[in-house]
């Protein structure tokens, strides 16, 4: 349990650590730009006098916040569409669900940011549709499986009814290789999400977030590498932590 605890202790000190942050992130000082560490500016300013630290961990809350607002409203809706759906026509739903999930998010992204643009809210509506599915498809095929396990069986002749069975009885064994997937999903999504911005399908411009400074100083990592190396750290530190998180569930569930 405590192995469990370590990556999301990092998850959370990343996403709140903006609290601390010394600096408005989006503060312009072109007469600071490109310093070197003070204690005003501990990682010193990027081309344009802003402070990194201060972006760095505004970057965090950005980043993380989507992840786990896609992820909730995933582990919300993908449970409960998977179950409902479950032992339905499988030639019409699996058809379906496979021809769906077989499209990359990017797309998704394209066809959101070309309706709506780019920010937020597309964001994060391109992330849930294109995991929501892959969760939807998980939980209708795990519920099948457990369908014909015995203790159903038992369930069912002491009167449960297909509700009771699914939620009260499945739902606890399955639940944790969906928040193990949703968790491994997690870290695919931030690589997304950094890539995105790297390549100019962003978030826009009001918000800070790792793939845009990464953006911003590709033309200065000779002169200030410390501008592309922190935020590469922080995409990493948090990469890893929703793998190992992933894993452990996995790991955990797998014991039991």
């Amino acid at each position: 349990m405590r192995k469990i605890w370590i990556p999301i202790s990092v998850l959370l000190i990343i996403c709140f650590s903006f609290l601390i942050a010394p600096n408005d992130p989006h503060y312009v000082d072109m007469s600071n730009r490109l310093a070197d560490a003070t204690l005003e500016n501990p990682l010193g300013t990027d081309v344009l006098g802003r402070c990194v630290l201060s972006r760095i961990m505004y970057g965090g809350l950005t980043t993380i916040g989507i992840v786990l607002i896609a992820g909730l409203i995933v582990l919300f809706f993908g449970i409960w569409i998977g179950l409902l759906i479950s032992q339905r026509d499988r030639i019409i739903f699996d058809s379906l669900l496979n021809a769906i999930t077989a499209i990359p998010p990017i797309a998704y992204l394209i066809i959101f940011v070309s309706t709506w643009g780019n920010s937020l809210k597309t964001m994060i509506v391109a992330i849930t549709i294109s995991l929501i599915l892959r969760v939807i498809k998980l939980v209708k095929s795990r519920t099948e499986v457990e369908m014909s396990k015995a203790y159903i069986t038992c369930a069912k002749a002491c009167g449960a009814g297909s509700l009771r069975v699914k939620y009260v009885h499945i739902l606890p064994n399955i639940m944790d290789d969906v928040l193990a997937f949703i968790c491994l999903s997690c870290a695919d999504t931030i690589l997304a999400i950094v890539g995105f911005s790297f390549i100019g399908i962003g978030l826009g411009d009001e918000l800070v977030d790792w793939g845009k400074m990464v953006l911003e100083a590709k033309q200065l990592i000779q002169v200030k590498p410390i501008l592309t190396i922190f935020p590469v750290l922080m995409i990493f530190i948090t990469t890893v932590s929703f793998y190992n998180l992933g894993t452990r569930i996995g790991e955990k569930n797998a014991r039991n």
